[in-house]
């Protein structure tokens, strides 16, 4: 049965009020879209349209002290069609009761009522009084653009790219300070096995020397001892045999390469080095490319997303955290053009309470007041206004917490 009521628009059909505030007793019945509440200052015109809050929203908007100064009990009663809304005070708290047209009591009836009030049913100007970020948040709410995962996204791909950049743009720097040997080996040579040919060398030649130096001997001792000419000559015989073929090693161009072993290791690092480094540089131009053109999926997707989605009026769009409005930035709108788009947003807002409050009525001048009436009238809706004013435009006159005068107002 709930699920029928709230599939209904409902607007109030009649209002009671007693003890709310400045109220005394208090009873109407609207007729036609726009009910003007008239009276001088501190009449209780304030005091009608809070007690409708007080009724369909609750604690959320109750004051601690919502009774007449010197009662002790005060009520709401909404007739909305479908459903009788009563809420009560006490000095203890409130009470609510929300009923059918036949009686029937709902369980949970604040939860009830939640689904029905749209976010600016009590004020639709309150939304051009909005920063223009909020502003653009209740409006992308209001057509379905919510874009909180997919800017959280983009942000979270920004930061990454920034940090890839920055690693890139250091990486640079550090091949830039980086020098390129070409024509060098990419191992780099061996100190320590040129070393070991090294001695090897000079101990073999260290040998060859020895060697040679016995043989001048032996050939020397030949002169000075014939009596030894056999054996000195088998001697010679055997060391001209084991010199036969036997070269001096270069030792000199095996120093040459020690000398020049570090210096041409410290190239082939510095190849390596500079291998390494532009290969990172590589791989990280590639990644902010890759996160670019994520960035850009995202911010195409929320432009098509933007491109198709239906506004409550038309030329309203969205460019950014900003409220555009016939070409315009909201703030930047007439006050007939912010009044026009903010009561349009509360209608659209409000599918099944078809009930919009507006308490800063005496800003509106009767060009505004005739625009916001045939808004009201054309989305078969009500629209409730208090205004400084007792004025024929005015539905009702308050004087003193009470009604003194109630007509069809001739806006």
């Amino acid at each position: 049965m709930v699920g029928t009521l709230l599939e209904n628009e409902m607007q109030i059909l009649a209002l009671e009020a007693e003890n709310i505030k400045h109220l005394k007793v208090v009873n109407i019945e609207p007729d036609g879209s726009l009910v003007i509440i008239g009276g001088d200052n501190a009449a209780g015109k304030t005091c009608v349209l809070d007690s409708i809050e007080y009724a369909l929203h609750g604690a959320g908007s109750i004051p601690s002290t919502p009774i007449r100064n010197g009662q002790k009990k005060a009520h709401v009663v909404l007739d909305l069609g479908d459903i009788i809304v009563k809420r009560t005070f006490t000095e203890s708290g409130t009470n609510l009761v929300v009923k059918s047209k036949d009686g029937a009591t709902f369980a949970s009836p604040q939860a009830m009522l939640d689904k029905l009030v749209g976010k600016l049913t009590f004020d639709p100007l309150a939304f051009s009084k909005m920063d223009s970020k909020k502003q653009a948040e209740v409006l992308k709410e209001l057509v379905g653009l919510n874009f909180n995962k997919l800017d959280a996204d983009h942000k979270k791909l920004f930061d990454k790219r920034t940090d890839v950049n920055r690693q890139g743009k250091t990486s640079r720097a550090n091949l830039n300070a980086l020098t390129f040997h070409e024509g060098m080996p990419d191992t780099e040579v061996s100190v320590a096995e040129l070393s070991k040919q090294y001695l090897e060398a000079v101990a073999h030649n260290r040998d060859v020397m020895e060697n040679k130096l016995r043989l001048a001997e032996h050939e020397k001792g030949l002169e000075e001892a014939k009596a030894l000419v056999a054996e000195l000559e088998e001697k010679i015989k055997d060391k001209k045999k084991a010199l036969r073929g036997v070269k001096k090693v270069d030792e000199k161009s095996i120093k040459t390469k020690m000398d020049s072993a570090e210096s041409t290791n410290t190239k082939i690092r510095e190849n390596a080095s500079y291998k390494t480094t532009e290969a990172e540089v590589e791989k990280l131009l590639k990644e902010s490319n890759s996160l670019r053109e994520k960035m850009a999926k995202i911010v195409a997707g929320k432009e098509k997303t933007l491109s198709e989605a239906k506004f409550p009026i038309k030329g309203l769009s969205i460019d950014g955290d900003e409220v555009i409005f016939s070409g315009a930035p909201f703030d930047q709108c007439s006050a007939a053009q912010q009044i026009k788009v903010s009561v349009a947003m509360g209608l659209v807002m409000n599918p099944k309470l078809r009930i919009l409050l507006i308490r800063e009525g005496s800003l509106l001048d009767a060009k505004s007041l005739k625009m916001v009436a045939n808004m009201a009238k054309k989305a078969d809706a009500q629209i409730w206004m208090e205004r400084v004013s007792r004025g024929k435009e005015c539905s009702v006159i308050l004087e003193d917490g009470s009604v003194v005068e109630q007509e069809v107002s001739n806006v």
